[in-house]
């Protein structure tokens, strides 16, 4: 079995050289988890609100489920949605299993419960809350569909205790020109910054109101300098992120997220981190290990290293990353040095998608 340190740099070959190159196991670094689609934000950017949906996964399950992406080998989880505290038996699951296993547990969460629960909260395995906020107040209400969903997610922040807070922010046209204000207020809430793309391809956008929030080409500016000025990303990252919002023909990385990260939905379909293909499994029915080490899991995962998909913008940063491998280097680099904010947690989130999770 191919060792976790030589693992990323066969993915790196075998997406940029040669599929000859690629591990023969899928061996995925972190795992996220849906134990409910059901939201009560009503945004425009996602259709999660519209439809009432059955929980499959029971407290049981969900409770083996954890223990089984721990043991795989699996040290980051995170949890979302729907809105991930919807779920009454959340921190109860949490508490029966072996939350030890993971070095970072991460909450995706619309932050509408956080302040009703955040003794539960401080008091959990939780390393790391993840809040969506997509602008200030004003804005960021019209496109959550909930009047006072600002000021209340930013009351429960401010109650967190010992935990990294960050606003999810997905880059669009309505809030584009109040970046800037946005990272600080989120500074002075002990917060920092992350990003998602608007993507049109995903199974819960199906009818929402992307237009509305579609940037135009003096948004995208701003949303650019922002990008580089504010958050410091790399040049590669904020030159696909123009030509995207711009239509420009952006050239698609080969897509690596199948390597990197698996999803499990709340019905139990097992994703290789990709929502617009089918799934390849089902918790459900079968144990998590033997489906991530399924001929049909590594298929679709080479499949999607080939774009034989619809597309999409998820993790698509980690795409062009193993890309720009080199630059990337450089990057970090810089980062651990001190050349960008000092707090250098302001990263993209890896989902990459507008109405993504919470």
């Amino acid at each position: 079995m191919i060792s976790r340190a030589s693992y990323l740099p066969r993915v790196w070959m075998g997406s940029q050289i040669s599929a000859k190159y690629l591990p023969a196991t899928v061996r995925p670094l972190s795992a996220h988890l849906k134990l409910t689609e059901n939201c009560q934000a009503k945004c425009i950017s996602c259709d999660y609100w519209k439809s009432r949906w059955q929980d499959g996964l029971d407290t049981n399950r969900a409770v083996e489920l954890l223990n089984e992406i721990g043991a795989a080998g699996i040290h980051s989880l995170r949890f979302t949605g729907g809105e991930p505290l919807l779920r009454r038996d959340l921190f109860d699951i949490l508490e029966r299993a072996q939350t030890s296993l993971f070095k970072q547990i991460v909450l995706q969460t619309n932050g509408l419960l956080i302040k009703k629960l955040h003794r539960e909260i401080n008091a959990s395995p939780i390393h790391r809350v993840a809040v969506s906020v997509d602008g200030l107040k004003d804005s960021n209400d019209r496109i959550r569909g909930i009047r006072g969903y600002f000021d209340l997610g930013m009351e429960g922040i401010r109650l967190l205790r010992g935990k990294e807070v960050v606003l999810s922010v997905t880059l669009n046209r309505i809030s584009a020109r109040e970046l800037e204000s946005l990272a600080e207020v989120a500074a002075e809430a002990g917060a920092t910054i992350e990003y998602n793309i608007l993507s049109q391809s995903l199974y819960f956008l199906k009818d929402a109101d992307l237009s509305s929030m579609w940037p135009e080409p003096n948004d995208v500016e701003e949303i650019a300098r922002f990008l580089r000025d504010t958050l410091e990303r790399p040049a590669f990252e904020i030159d696909y992120i123009t030509r995207y919002y711009n239509k420009d023909g952006v050239s698609e990385p080969p897509c690596v997220l199948g390597y990197l990260q698996v999803f499990v939905l709340s019905n139990g379909d097992v994703m290789t981190g990709c929502y617009p293909l089918k799934p390849v499994g089902n918790v459900l029915r079968n144990k998590l290990a033997d489906i991530l080490a399924s001929d049909e899991y590594r298929a679709q995962c080479v499949s999607m290293i080939r774009r034989e998909c619809p597309g999409c913008t998820c993790g698509v940063e980690s795409s062009l990353a193993m890309r720009h491998a080199i630059s990337s280097a450089f990057f970090e680099i810089g980062r651990l040095k001190g050349r960008v904010l000092p707090d250098a947690r302001n990263r993209p989130s890896g989902q990459g998608a507008a109405g993504s999770p919470a």
